[in-house]
């Protein structure tokens, strides 16, 4: 039988992270309208202007991320803090709907993440 390497998770913990998941759904439909934003024709301050909020988000995500591993780092959830040492995506110079994409895509990866789990501690 394979030891079981992290502790069960804390009420407070998985309500945490049931918070956790909601931010990152808000997150995801903010890199939604962003993708909208930047798929249309813009030049000069415009665009700057829309790739830094694109930046930002990104550096929003970042920060998840982070606390998401420092937070389950500290609660004894190792296994799970690992899912979270990878930070998303940087979007490119010339940022374009593709960086929204990939953005969508490591947090649907990371919101389905949380998801596992809060469903593993049911299990338990």
């Amino acid at each position: 039988m394979a030891r079981r390497t992290d502790p069960d998770a804390t009420a407070q913990l998985l309500s945490w992270l049931e918070g956790e998941r909601a931010w990152g759904r808000h997150a995801l439909h903010a890199a939604a309208a962003q993708r909208e934003h930047l798929q249309d024709e813009t030049h000069g301050l415009e665009r700057f202007a829309r790739r830094m909020a694109l930046v930002s988000l990104t550096g929003s995500v970042a920060r998840w991320a982070n606390a998401l591993h420092e937070g389950l780092s500290r609660n004894g959830q190792a296994g799970a803090a690992a899912l979270f040492v990878e930070p998303p995506p940087f979007p490119a110079t010339d940022a374009g709907p593709a960086d929204c994409d990939r953005l969508r895509d490591y947090l649907n990866e990371h919101i389905d993440a949380i998801g596992e789990i809060l469903a593993a501690s049911e299990r338990v």
